[in-house]
């Protein structure tokens, strides 16, 4: 008897031990109800941070296309603008080249790339214009080892002058380069596609031309310093036309092409963008100048 009273007071208290009081319960129910409004906060956190990430996607696309657009229409503008005041001296070839030069007067003294600009605005959109003549640089893939060694003499002694010189030609030669199906395939590609634009026999072209003034500093002997110094007096965009007028005295003494009285070329650079975002798109199109106008001969863009 006494051993079943015991066990069962023992299985009472056992019992006991596992009923909680409703303070006990309160208290769970609270630290549940706790973390899961900690849950739905990050979860409402993230889904905001996702939000706005989504938003701000949208704006800067939405700005890029804007300043690509205003980019373009620079381009276009210059160009009308340009063509139409062309037309009107198509009979006074003097008024002409006088109209040409004035384009980037003033502006080829080796201080600076950029020549007279002009900006306008459309809706929420803006652009500037720059305009550049060509004929007044080097140009380093048709000015040749000798001008070359000339023009660099006046940054560099003659011996370091005489091998940048000699290492620039045979890049542009293509000297050295690798005969893999990537390389030949490019080669063809580009000599096909100036042999389009009318710029010569595909037998006599450049075979690895420079694409920017910037891929000279692969060049050995080419450091930032030199590099920074001879940069505003090149191209990668001419021919061995060098306009007399506009050109500095250091390209006019190094050219061994035909001087000119008036741009062969002209650059347009547009920059466009969006009013009140800092995304900037900008567009170098190169045009020669023809008796009936300008024939685009490149377009680049990037992004600033």
């Amino acid at each position: 008897m006494n051993v079943r009273m015991q066990g069962r007071r023992s299985a009472r208290r056992q019992a006991a031990c596992y009923r909680s009081s409703p303070r006990d319960r309160r208290g769970v129910a609270l630290l549940l109800v706790l973390w899961l409004v900690v849950i739905l906060a990050s979860v409402t956190i993230a889904a905001s941070g996702a939000a706005r990430s989504s938003g701000d996607l949208v704006t800067a696309r939405r700005a890029g296309a804007t300043a690509q657009a205003m980019a373009a229409s620079g381009v276009t503008a210059a160009v009308a603008a340009i063509n139409d005041s062309l037309s009107a001296f198509v009979a006074d070839t003097v008024a002409r080249d006088a109209y040409l030069n004035a384009l980037d007067a003033g502006v080829n003294d080796g201080a600076t790339a950029i020549g007279r600009a002009k900006s306008d605005t459309l809706v929420d959109g803006a652009f500037a214009i720059a305009i550049v003549d060509v004929a007044a640089r080097l140009d380093v893939n048709n000015a040749g080892e000798t001008s070359l060694a000339k023009f660099l003499g006046g940054f560099a002694n003659a011996a370091d002058a005489r091998n940048i010189a000699r290492r620039i030609a045979e890049h542009v030669r293509g000297d050295g380069l690798a005969t893999d199906s990537a390389s030949i395939a490019r080669t063809s590609r580009d000599s096909t596609l100036r042999a389009m634009l009318g710029q010569g026999n595909l037998n006599t072209l450049v075979r690895h031309p420079f694409e920017t003034l910037g891929d000279l500093s692969e060049i050995p002997g080419i450091d930032e310093k030199l590099l920074a110094q001879i940069v505003p007096f090149l191209t990668v965009d001419g021919e061995a036309m060098v306009n007399r007028h506009s050109a500095p005295a250091a390209v006019v003494a190094a050219a061994a092409g035909t001087l000119t009285e008036a741009p062969t070329r002209l650059l347009v650079i547009a920059r466009g963008w969006q009013i009140g975002h800092p995304l900037t798109h900008e567009i170098q199109a190169v045009y020669d100048v023809s008796p009936n106008g300008l024939v685009l001969v490149r377009w680049r863009e990037r992004v600033l």
